[in-house]
This record gives structure tokens, sequence and C-alpha cells, in this order.
């Protein structure tokens, strides 16, 4: 009984997580900005990634719309912060090549993330905080996994489905041209009169 209450609960704590990532197709040559309004002290962290690992900038800007963080011409990355004023921050996608590009990020307000206080913490205090934050990052990068299983699966369905019709436009084409050729070769022989 609590083996399947455990596994219930591990399932339905990667749903609501997976529920939580957001996927975004962005248009050529274009920008893509997401607000989170965040107090000060708080924390706020992202990751993000490609699809094909696909080139995209990256930058995170506080309220006053000064950059805090750039990554330029990157597939993936993650980002953590935390707010020094009170307002809103702005994380902004950009896409500088001529084809569409899926991102997808998972954000990480305040509201999502439970810190113990960095006052006065101990140092046991501070490695739970890290490994708090390690483990939110390897999770996301396995929801980026799962989305980007479901993608290659759906590719090599469809590249699969195309070779089996073209297999079989081939094998129609080679039976009309053997059958061409046999009624070409019997018609010859008959206007010589050998058959």
């Amino acid at each position: 009984m609590f083996k399947q209450l455990a596994t219930f609960a591990l399932a339905l704590s990667l749903l609501a997580s997976y529920a939580a990532a957001y996927t975004t197709i962005m248009k050529p040559v274009s920008q893509e900005c997401y607000f989170e309004r965040l107090k000060q002290g708080s924390h706020f962290s992202i990751t993000f990634e490609t699809a094909g690992k696909l080139p995209i900038d990256f930058s995170l800007n506080d309220a006053h719309r000064t950059p805090i963080y750039s990554m330029p011409h990157t597939g993936e990355g993650s980002y953590s912060y935390t707010s020094t004023s009170e307002g809103r921050y702005s994380y902004c996608f950009k896409n500088n090549a001529p084809h569409e590009i899926v991102v997808n990020f998972n954000p990480h307000g305040p509201e999502d993330e439970v810190f113990l206080p960095t006052h006065d913490a101990s140092p046991a205090e501070n490695e739970v905080r890290k490994l708090s934050h390690n483990i939110e990052e390897v999770r996301d990068h396995f929801n980026f996994m799962l989305f980007r299983n479901e993608v290659h699966d759906q590719s090599v369905a469809d590249t699969q489905k195309r070779m089996f019709h073209w297999s079989i436009l081939q094998v129609l084409a080679l039976a009309g041209v053997c059958g061409w050729q046999i009624y070409y070769v019997r018609s010859l022989f008959k206007i010589r009169g050998v058959v």
C-alpha cells in the first residue's frame, strides 16, 4: 500500500513539474519577453533549452530595464538571481535566425521556490538550499529530455511512414516496368515470328 502511494505521489509530482514548463515557437528574427514581479531579496531562477540546440539570445533585465545577465547564441542555459530591488523583472529570448525555433523554459519565481532564510543560515542549511536548486535543475533538464524524446519519436515515425510509402511506390513502379518490358519483348518476337 505504501509503495503504491509513493509511486502515485512521484508520478503526480513529475506531472506537476512537467505542466510547469512553458513552450513557445519563436518566429524568425523576433524577440519574446516574459515578466516576473519580484520583491527585494526574492530568488528567481530559469532554465531553458531550444529544440535541436539552435542558438538564441537570452537576457534578464531588472525593474529599471537594465541588463543583469545575458547569454548570446546559446541553445540551453540556466541562471539564478536574487533581486536587489522590488519591481517587474523581464527575461527575453531573441531569435536572430531566419527560421522558427522552439524554446522550452522553466521559470521558478519566489512562489515556486521555498528557500531557507539566508541570514543566520548554518552551513548545512546553505547546502540544503544548493541541493534543492540542483534538484530543480535536474528535474527541468529531465522534462526537456522528455520533450526532445517526443519530438524525435514523432520525427522517426513520420520518416518511417514516408519510407514505407516510397517503397510501395518503388515496388509498383518496378512491377510496371517489368511488365512493360515483358510485353515489349514478346511483341518484338511476335513481329519477327519467333514466338
